[in-house]
């Protein structure tokens, strides 16, 4: 299969933040860091940048997504359907933190393009159907609402 590739970089590109984290499109690069490994890149590694558009609507949708996939929070998947939204939550961490930088706050600490998007994600947290998970997902509500909304 062939791509478009674009060879040369596009820096700088007037519409485009550029973050240095490829732990948010490659949760492996996280687990690795989290247990000490060496996340050093190989010789032959080739740095991909992907567009990741975070916007309300986007991360509500990729919140959907992952609950549609799960459907149900279960002792089985509680673990995979945690991991799954962690990585949205520091996809709103993010845009919150653009936001504020943009608008400010009245508050100081969060921007009200944020504080809307957590409440927004909170509620679809809360429509999740429990059928015997421990933790998910009532300990990342509480971290959500003890961080952005007291």
């Amino acid at each position: 299969m062939n791509y478009h590739i674009d060879k040369e970089p596009i820096f700088p590109e007037k519409d485009a933040l550029y973050f240095n984290e490829p732990w948010l499109i490659d949760g492996s690069l996280q687990k690795q860091e989290d247990c000490g490994e060496d996340t050093g890149y190989a010789k032959d590694n080739i740095r991909i940048y992907v567009p990741l558009d975070l916007s309300q609507e986007a991360i509500l949708r990729r919140l959907d997504d992952v609950i549609a996939r799960y459907r149900e929070a279960t002792e089985e998947n509680e673990f995979a359907f945690e991991s799954d939204t962690d990585m949205l939550v520091h996809q709103i961490e993010i845009y919150d933190q653009i936001w504020l930088a943009r608008r400010g706050s009245e508050t100081g600490k969060h921007s009200r393009e944020g504080l809307m998007l957590v409440r927004l994600f909170l509620k679809r947290l809360g429509e999740i159907p429990d059928h015997g998970a421990e933790r998910f997902p009532f300990e990342m509500m509480e971290l959500l609402e003890d961080e952005y909304l007291h």
